[in-house]
């Protein structure tokens, strides 16, 4: 297959790595650093057994270059900058192209939906966790699995991605009810993302302290409340055990809202906690905790220039 990547950064770059071992890779980027090490080095991957692996079959371009339409598109920039990055690499869309989101956040699919046909749109979310080193450089302290599904009753097409993803080593869950991850996702995305851009610490820290903790089940809770109204039903204690997990087995990995902060860039609070907090507007579910993270997070954001 044909597979362009938009967004080269750790996950984007760790998916491309992977699958250029079995299909033909561009990674497209708006930094020109990241595309000519790409393009020169190809991507390394410094992986948690210690052990450093380059894949060098993989190819790079500056976004709005290519112009090519591909098999397969998926979509690992910042939900902040989605609009941007589908207009800019509008020509890789193709009647057929399958169009995959794995990014964090909740509403890339509808933002997808002015590309390509809905039943060619694949919603998903991983469980990986990677670094950013620069220069075409990752490292990868944790993996888990891919999980995939549709809104669309498109079971061909899923397939399609699933094969494409298992053929290039990644562990892949297909999921009947993909609402039902990506709220999942989100549960985690709201609490861990948030908390360690505020604290600057590792992931795994969050369920090493109790104070901690208590703010992350602050802010889950709220969410569930909104998910509930929203018809997705969660298990109070699951759902805080899924999230306990995720930060055990993370370790002392970093979140991707934690590196936005560490590089000042803007971080993805308005797709995740801000998602909950215009969701919860629609059925009058109050959100005060969620609602203060947004404000506290944009205020930190606000605050880069007293740096430069």
């Amino acid at each position: 297959m044909k597979i362009a990547v938009i967004g080269a950064g750790a996950m984007g770059c760790l998916y491309g790595a992977y699958l250029s071992r079995s299909h033909d890779v561009v990674m497209i980027d708006t930094s020109v650093s990241q595309v000519e090490a790409i393009k020169a080095q190809g991507i390394t991957l410094d992986e948690a057994n210690g052990e450093s692996v380059n894949f060098p079959n993989v190819t790079a371009a500056v976004s709005g270059e290519y112009q090519d339409a591909v098999d397969l598109v998926i979509v690992f920039v910042k939900s902040t900058y989605t609009d941007v990055a589908l207009e800019q690499n509008s020509a890789l869309f193709g009647e057929s192209t399958l169009v995959m989101t794995l990014q964090n956040g909740a509403g890339n699919d509808r933002k997808i939906a002015q590309y390509v046909k809905p039943e060619n749109i694949i919603i998903g979310t991983s469980k990986h966790n990677a670094v950013n080193l620069g220069q075409g450089r990752i490292k990868h302290p944790a993996k888990g699995d891919t999980t995939i599904g549709s809104n669309h009753n498109a079971t061909g097409n899923v397939s399609v991605a699933e094969k494409a993803l298992a053929e290039a080593g990644f562990a892949v869950v297909v999921a009947d009810d993909i609402q039902r991850i990506i709220w999942s996702k989100l549960l985690v995305n709201l609490s861990i993302n948030t908390f360690t851009a505020i604290t600057e610490t590792p992931i795994g820290y969050m369920v090493k302290n109790q104070h901690a903790w208590d703010f992350a089940k602050r802010l889950i809770y709220e969410a569930i409340e909104v998910a509930e109204a929203d018809g997705t039903y969660f298990d109070r204690r699951e759902a805080l055990d899924m999230v306990k997990s995720v930060c055990e087995i993370a370790g002392d990995g970093y979140s991707s809202m934690y590196q936005d902060r560490k590089h000042r860039v803007k971080m993805e609070i308005d797709a995740i906690n801000g998602a909950i907090v215009e969701q919860a507007k629609l059925y009058g579910v109050p959100t005060p905790y969620n609602t203060l993270i947004v404000a506290l997070i944009h205020s930190i954001e606000g605050a880069y220039e007293l740096y430069d």
